[in-house]
């Protein structure tokens, strides 16, 4: 019999440390005695309730391959606190043929014993019901007391004994200066504009999170306007998870929060923040209107200097750079180009191009790059075909290692496997190539010929006809645009 051993351990604590070892031993010594094979030990650190482990993961996709015949655990809360996580677990072992024991003899369905399943199911998650339960009680009972339940104090405080006191840095002065830039009118990107423009310290950074992004951005100015602990008030419990099954978290209304007032010292006065939350509410009653429009260049359009796409800014009736328009002069340049210019040079492009060609002209142009596409697919499936032969040829040469002692078997499966993944993958390009090589010339005719159409007879230009003509537009910072044409020579206006 081939078992998968589960151990889960709720933390890395040192006794859960210790707990880990004394499930392997148990479980060695069970094994040792019924004379069975370990395939493998699968271990997490993580809470029983959720499905969302690793090496849990894992072995349910081992046991749907059916790489072993046993799940192995010491009790069913091992493996899932759960009810729903449980008898899934227990149908994919069903279905897959394989056997679930516990050591400590609840369950074992090699003997039949697997009637109580159901209970030690319910048994288990209403047992991580009822701690989860206490644990929010406790929660509550120190946030009634003034106490900060959270690990990451709000931008501006710092945590000391569980109670919020001014941060010794400038950010409690850079939330007053957001406070009162907004209450003169500026939006949330303007002042993140602002901000990252003079190289503040952006939220993620003061905390030291990993990857912190350098750029100030609109959401973190409106959490941080929105927040009331600014105002000296501690108010927790917004939020709360539904149960121990469902990790979505649910907004709680005002009523049932917590507040408790004047726990810690005031950023920004009550009169402030109330005026900010009224001027928020009746800004969002004014924007709120239809989606915005989706403008003729809208992902043709990008910063030659920076990569960005260019936005639409309405009172310009034009593009300019979104990094620009988002983070200010410091990222980039405005980089911008009014539309009906745009349009009218690509016109002039397409008419000055149908004046002077005619249709067979330009399709022997396509039909000359049709061929040379042709061409280079045919070198790489050459290429390809060679690499497949010598990793075929790299297999003889690895039976020889083994069979002379060179290699372990082991080694030797390592590296076959690993042989035999490239060659299948390579394959696989192959016969793709091969079949789009096939069908390919005669489709790009047949498909550009229609495009010469309605190239030709082009009155005005549509998104249908700029997305069929047009591959790109590259906008420098002086406002010339590069314009690369599908079935033409790049213009540069």
């Amino acid at each position: 019999m081939r078992c998968a051993v589960y151990i889960r351990v709720s933390t890395d604590k040192e006794e859960q440390k210790l707990s880990l070892e004394n499930q392997k031993s148990l479980f060695y010594e069970y094994i040792e005695k019924q004379k069975w094979d370990i395939h493998h030990l699968y271990i997490d650190v993580e809470s029983g309730t959720t499905a969302k482990r690793e090496n849990l993961i894992r072995m349910i996709e081992d046991a749907k391959a059916k790489k072993f015949d046993i799940i192995l655990a010491k009790e069913l809360s091992r493996l899932a606190r759960n009810g729903g996580l449980s008898y899934k677990i227990r149908d994919i072992a069903m279905q897959n043929c394989i056997h679930i024991i516990t050591l400590d003899g609840a369950i074992n369905s090699l003997t039949g014993d697997i009637q109580k399943f159901g209970l030690y199911a319910w048994l288990y998650e209403d047992e991580s019901q009822r701690t989860s339960n206490r644990i929010k009680a406790a929660l509550s009972s120190k946030a009634r007391k003034g106490e900060f339940k959270g690990s990451v104090p709000p931008y501006g405080y710092r945590l000391q004994q569980s109670k919020l006191i001014l941060a010794d840095d400038d950010t409690p002065n850079v939330v007053k200066r957001i406070y009162r830039m907004y209450l003169e009118g500026k939006g949330f990107d303007s002042i993140a504009r602002t901000l990252t423009r003079e190289g503040v310290p952006t939220p993620a950074q003061v905390i030291g999170k990993k990857n912190a992004g350098q750029y100030w951005q609109g959401s973190s100015i409106k959490i941080i306007l929105s927040n009331p602990h600014y105002v000296g008030d501690l108010e927790q419990f917004r939020q709360t998870t539904k149960s121990v099954t469902v990790k979505g978290r649910e907004q709680l209304p005002k009523e049932k929060r917590i507040v408790v007032k004047n726990t810690h010292p005031a950023i920004i006065s009550r009169e402030d923040y109330e005026a900010v939350q009224r001027y928020m509410e009746g800004r969002k009653r004014q924007q709120a209107k239809p989606k915005a429009k989706k403008h003729l260049y809208t992902n043709h359009l990008y910063c030659a200097d920076c990569g960005k796409s260019l936005w639409y800014v309405q009172h310009r009736k034009g593009y300019v750079c979104g990094n620009y328009y988002k983070h200010g002069k410091h990222v980039c340049s405005q980089h911008s180009i009014r539309e009906n210019e745009l349009t009218g040079v690509i016109l002039d492009d397409l008419r000055r191009l149908s004046n002077t060609l005619n249709e067979n002209d330009v399709m022997e142009q396509l039909e000359f790059k049709v061929k040379q596409a042709a061409k280079q697919a045919e070198r790489q499936v050459q290429s390809l075909s060679k690499q497949i032969d010598n990793l075929k040829e790299q297999k003889k040469g690895f039976i020889k290692l083994l069979a002379s002692g060179m290699i372990t078997e082991a080694e030797y499966k390592e590296v076959t496997q690993s042989n035999n993944e490239e060659i299948a993958s390579l394959q696989s390009k192959l016969v793709s190539l091969t079949a789009n090589n096939s069908n390919s010339g005669a489709e790009s005719m047949l498909r550009m010929k229609k495009e010469l159409k309605k190239f030709m007879g082009l009155k005005e230009l549509t998104p249908d006809m700029l997305h069929r003509l047009v591959d790109k537009i590259v906008v420098k910072a002086d406002g010339s645009a590069n314009i690369q044409y599908k079935f033409a020579a790049t213009a540069i206006i």
